[in-house]
């Protein structure tokens, strides 16, 4: 009988989640149809944290053994629209929740944003993420990754940016059609599309369609995730796009699509030994664009365009760390469970760490009116509070201990550097992994010490850097819980880790023994090794402590100093544009001055993928639509006899077939 009331206690938790993630967010996307206030915006808005905040309840709820699976009371021809939250989602979807509600008061607190149109934008996005992450069958998953899109492409207007939206929706749903026509077929094999009724599908099918399938869903959800070539969206819809919709596409959104593929990979089809070629494929393409990445970062001018280019890079490694899971998976199961933890926890750490940076410049781009970094500069003296939060966000983001980005990148390089294969071609391989890693690294800590000292250090370079507006009430508050984050998840990431594990074991089916800690150097657990450098740190200040301060002039080579005579971020990153001249896309251009006395140099850097792959494929395209055009007539005799062909063509093929 306790039971019996148990299991009824359960289910009406569970229906009262859900009703209480769903509801709030419906009524406030019907309320954006129905009002253009400003003040209804700000309800709207409320409604959508309000959906945020029940939605950081999963893990917990989880825990507790509450079993968060549901079928809505309706289906379709093929299935019903189910719904059911395991360890690994929970874990994401809390996460997820928090992000989303920071990212939404920050909205409302800057109101850079705002309106009822914006805001009820918000609501959709955030029931098409949690309906993905939760998704138990693939109707619920394709439809609601395909809300994400939609509702992102909407989110991203903002001026005259037609031109990049549309070319993040067209790439957006060229990976769309093939995971349709991957979980189709899936689908179809499986003879059910309830998600959690598959199990090694790959056994079924065989090694080489799972190949195909492994790659296409990779691709499929990588065109959002920024693998190369499907990256060329990112920098000019990052650069022109509301700061707030790149905060969520970069980081929600991402958590979404690895989720997915992590699921997809080792659970619905299944790793074998059969499937190291195609690992190996994702593991090269996965390392160029980690690379890529990191030398774009290095030359953008923009803000956006920098952490745009950064997160080509995080996701890049953490795709890397899924692949290398699928070799370590035979071989070494004890790192495969090792190097999977530190992919997800990247993924869970580049939430928060990005979107602190992301707020950090909508806030300094809506205090300064300047978007060009190299117009910035002094702003720690008017602004040190958003230095500090900033400068935290950017130690995680370099991987400086003891912040999350750290441990994240170092459970990365010690389960690489640590794991013993038999594999002749892995042993070749896993050198220029760590190579390609450790350069992914040094690259991306000059990029972000260029971001942060070109920002807030040196002198003013504009009127708006020297004189800039005082923050709006409250824009800091969401980014100093997200700095304490980055902090507080990386001295206490083993506990993260252990919950992780749980996830890991039940999905990829790895014993849980040995544990992950077994071939993790004690001394070197993120708790201790946090410690450690706190406790050093504050030595190092005692001992060494400040004399009296003085001032001197600073000598300038005979010359009154002035904000020219600075290093420019130009000149920071001139010498790496020399070195990888061929791969950058730059070009020269000489501009005269508005008084044509005088002639400027510039340096401009067109994406090589948009100028060499996708603006001929377009060329292309745009012919032959032209050239199809001209059967259109307008005479009804010829679409009848257009309609006769079509028919004698389909009969013969079904007859041959």
């Amino acid at each position: 009988m306790d039971i019996f009331n148990l299991t009824l206690q359960n289910e009406a938790l569970t229906v009262i989640f859900f009703a209480a993630v769903f509801i709030p967010a419906l009524a406030g996307t019907i309320l954006s149809l129905m009002f253009r206030y400003n003040k209804v915006a700000n309800l709207i808005a409320g409604l959508c944290i309000t959906s945020c905040a029940v939605g950081i309840a999963a893990y917990p709820l989880r825990a507790l053994g509450v079993p968060l699976s549901y079928t809505f009371p309706l289906s379709s021809a093929v299935g019903d629209y189910a719904l059911a939250i395991d360890q690994i989602s929970s874990v994401m979807i809390s996460l997820s929740s928090v992000i989303f509600m920071l990212i939404v008061v920050h909205v409302v607190k800057s109101s850079s944003d705002s309106g009822c149109r914006y805001s009820g934008l918000l609501n959709v996005l955030f029931i098409a993420s949690f309906l993905c992450m939760a998704a138990d069958s693939v109707l619920v998953l394709l439809i609601s990754w395909e809300m994400i899109t939609l509702s992102t492409f909407l989110l991203a207007k903002k001026g005259n940016n037609d031109r990049a939206r549309w070319m993040f929706f067209v790439i957006a749903h060229i990976g769309g059609l093939m995971l349709m026509c991957a979980y189709g077929y899936l689908a179809w094999v499986a003879g059910t599309q309830t998600l959690s009724d598959w199990n090694g599908l790959g056994a079924i099918v065989g090694s080489t369609t799972s190949m195909i399938l492994v790659l296409m869903i990779v691709m499929g959800f990588g065109t959002k995730l920024g693998l190369l070539p499907f990256h060329a969206w990112m920098p000019g819809l990052y650069g022109t796009a509301p700061t707030h919709t790149a905060a969520l596409l970069s980081t929600v959104c991402s958590n979404v699509a690895v989720l997915t593929i992590f699921k997809s990979i080792y659970s619905y089809i299944g790793v074998t030994e059969s499937m190291s070629v195609i690992a190996f494929a994702i593991i090269g393409l996965a390392a160029a664009t980690a690379l890529w990445g990191a030398m774009e970062s290095l030359v953008q001018k923009e803000p956006k365009k920098i952490l745009a280019y950064s997160s080509v890079e995080n996701m890049a490694l953490v795709i890397l760390c899924l692949a290398l899971g699928m070799i370590y998976i035979n071989e070494s199961p004890v790192f495969a469970k090792l190097i999977l933890i530190a992919g997800l926890l990247h993924t869970l750490n580049h939430s928060v760490f990005k979107s602190l940076m992301l707020m950090t410049i909508d806030t300094v781009e809506d205090c300064t009116g300047e978007k060009n970094i190299g117009r910035m500069g002094g702003l720690a003296k008017t602004l040190p509070l958003l230095a500090v939060v900033s400068i935290i966000g950017v130690f995680s983001m370099a991987a400086i201990p003891p912040t999350n980005g750290f441990v994240s990148e170092w459970l990365m390089i010690q389960s690489i550097m640590g794991v013993n294969l038999q594999s002749k071609g892995m042993s070749l391989l896993i050198p220029l992994v760590l190579a390609a890693v450790g350069i992914c690294g040094m690259m991306m800590a000059a990029s972000y010490a260029r971001l942060y000292g070109f920002i807030f250090l040196g002198r003013p370079r504009s009127d708006g850097m020297r004189e800039p507006r005082p923050m709006k009430n409250g824009t800091l508050l969401p980014m100093a819980v997200l700095a304490i984050l980055c902090v507080g998840m990386g001295f206490f990431a083993t506990v993260i880790m252990d919950v992780l594990t749980t996830g890991v074991v039940s999905v990829t089916g790895i014993a849980p023994s040995p544990s992950y800690r077994s071939v993790m150097s004690e001394e070197m657990l993120p708790l201790i090794l946090g410690v450690l450098i706190v406790i050093t740190s504050v030595a190092v200040l005692l001992v060494v402590r400040p004399g009296k301060e003085r001032e001197v002039r600073t000598w300038g080579c005979g010359e009154d100093l002035g904000k020219e005579m600075q290093y420019s971020s130009i000149g920071f990153s001139q010498p790496l544009v020399r070195v990888f001249h061929p791969f950058y896309g730059d070009t020269t251009v000489v501009r005269e001055t508005k008084e044509g006395s005088k002639k400027t140099v510039h340096t401009e850097f067109t994406e090589p993928f948009v100028r060499y792959l996708y603006m001929p494929l377009g060329n292309a395209i745009t012919a032959i639509s032209e050239k199809i055009s001209k059967t259109q007539t307008n005479r009804i005799q010829t679409y009848f006899g257009y309609v006769l062909i079509t028919l004698i063509a389909v009969l013969l093929a079904v007859r041959i077939l």
